[in-house]
């Protein structure tokens, strides 16, 4: 069968091949863009400058990746590299940016970072220094992870590097020369800075400190006025920490070798709150290094049950110690020192002694090393310490064990969670275990009656859930 066409429709078919022709150039052009307008861009990430910069550059990383970047970390910093240097690491690598940081500290209350982004055409620097403040590094990290995407989308935008651009033809910054970008080392005096445009210095005045990002001059320079470690602003500020915690504490006195029988075993649950200070009051170069510690911790209830006689005893409860502490920084953790004089006292409400239990009042000397690893997210701490009793008491009596002696030992374990830069609360577990030596002799005995034990093992466990204050 043979099909006749016109001409007419001849002429029309052929118009519309061409306006397809003509519109998929277009379409696919419109895809690419769309493309890239949504794709993340390549950014090289240079090594930072201070004290635990590791730890903070992997936190930027971790926020540029999960906001869609493709992040290139190079194992090198600014230093010594000029504006031609910088484009031939970014056409190297492929990128669009290149984003640095500076690490701050002074003593450890005040950490501080400062990320700039580099035009990866032109090799220099635009849009506003972003910068964070925070008195603890882990809620450092948390602010960083949060918001440092967000805070550098308009910088990468600038560069061309923005997620939701692509790059542009042309740029607003002017040419820069081919000067330096070093950044000054942590310790050294910061060089003069060019001014900053007025919207820079209009974002500079609306930042504020603590986590929140504030605006440095644009350009060629980073203005880190009162981050560096020589600045005076904090040189006289004395530094504490309160905390308050509540818990349980479970006691267990057993004693071994009781020749008459009489000595019987306690076990009781005691309801506990515990209040601890810091104070570090000195100023450089002692700083936050040297300080006083103290702790009390006290009944709120708890009683045992006499299941031989029947009846109920209050329990008797608290320990309170203060002395001086040392701690160290060592890469964003920390390593401490206590040497304390305190009491601890624990027994039943009995003053007939119907429950022929002795109440012991530890009298002693304690020391004790702790560590606290920043984790990210989290910091675990960790402690051991060695107890020396000097008194005991009840049970030093002579109707008891007038020769006792003995040592203590403790250990502690635990997780904090920074709720700001200046709050956070804690779960802790803590073990306090006493080994008490009776050494009786036969002259010991009172009024014609003696107590025989070989010994004895005071064992305290406990959790505790808290809250801290750093001021």
């Amino acid at each position: 069968m043979k099909v006749f066409m016109s001409r007419s429709h001849v002429s029309g078919a052929r118009g519309w091949c061409r306006r397809l022709l003509l519109a998929l150039p277009l379409a696919l052009a419109l895809q690419a863009w769309s493309g890239d307008a949504h794709a993340g861009s390549r950014i090289v990430l240079l090594e930072f400058g201070g004290r635990a910069s590791d730890v903070l550059r992997d936190k930027v990383a971790q926020s540029l990746e999960a906001a869609g970047h493709t992040v290139i970390r190079v194992e090198r910093t600014s230093k010594g590299l000029n504006r031609r240097a910088l484009i031939r690491l970014a056409e190297g690598e492929g990128a669009d940016a290149i984003v640095d940081g500076v690490v701050r500290r002074q003593g450890m209350k005040n950490w501080a970072v400062s990320l700039r982004v580099i035009d990866g055409d032109r090799g220099v620097r635009v849009g506003t220094a972003v910068r964070y403040k925070n008195s603890w590094l882990p809620g450092l990290t948390k602010d960083i992870v949060d918001t440092a995407a967000d805070k550098l989308d308009k910088s990468l935008t600038r560069a061309g590097g923005g997620a939701s651009s692509s790059k542009r033809a042309t740029r607003e910054e002017p040419p820069a020369t081919d000067g330096v970008l070093d950044e000054p080392e942590p310790d050294a005096p910061e060089v003069a800075q060019r001014e900053a445009p007025a919207e820079d210095k209009a974002a500079e005045s609306q930042s504020s400190d603590g986590g929140e990002s504030s605006q440095s001059s644009s350009g060629d320079g980073i203005s880190d006025e009162g981050v560096d470690e020589d600045t005076g602003d904090d040189r006289s500020r004395i530094m504490a920490a309160i905390s308050g915690r509540a818990g349980v504490v479970h006691r267990s006195l057993d004693f071994s070798d009781d020749i008459y029988n009489r000595l019987r075993k306690q076990e009781t649950n005691i309801w506990v709150y515990q209040l601890q200070g810091e104070l570090y009051p000195f100023d450089r170069p002692i700083s936050d290094h040297l300080g006083v510690i103290a702790r009390y911790e006290g009944t709120l209830s708890g009683n045992v049950r006499d299941d031989d006689f029947g009846g109920n005893f209050s329990v008797v409860y608290h320990e309170i110690f203060g002395g001086v502490r040392a701690r160290y920084p060592v890469d964003g953790h920390l390593i401490g020192f206590d040497l304390t004089f305190g009491q601890m006292k624990a027994g039943l409400e009995d003053p007939n002694n119907r429950s022929n239990m002795p109440d012991i009042s530890y009298t002693m000397l304690r020391s004790a090393l702790d560590v606290s690893l920043d984790l990210g997210q989290v910091r675990a701490t960790a402690a051991a310490g060695f107890r020396l009793p000097l008194g005991y008491g009840e049970v030093s009596e002579d109707e008891w064990f007038p020769r006792v002696g003995g040592y203590g030992v403790e250990a502690s374990a635990g997780l904090e969670y920074p709720l700001s830069k200046s709050v956070s609360i804690d779960l802790t577990g803590s073990l306090r275990r006493y080994l008490l030596e009776m050494n009786p002799t036969p002259e010991d005995a009172f009024d014609g009656r003696s107590e025989v034990a070989g010994g004895a093992v005071d064992l305290f466990t406990a959790a505790y859930l808290g809250v801290t204050v750093r001021l």
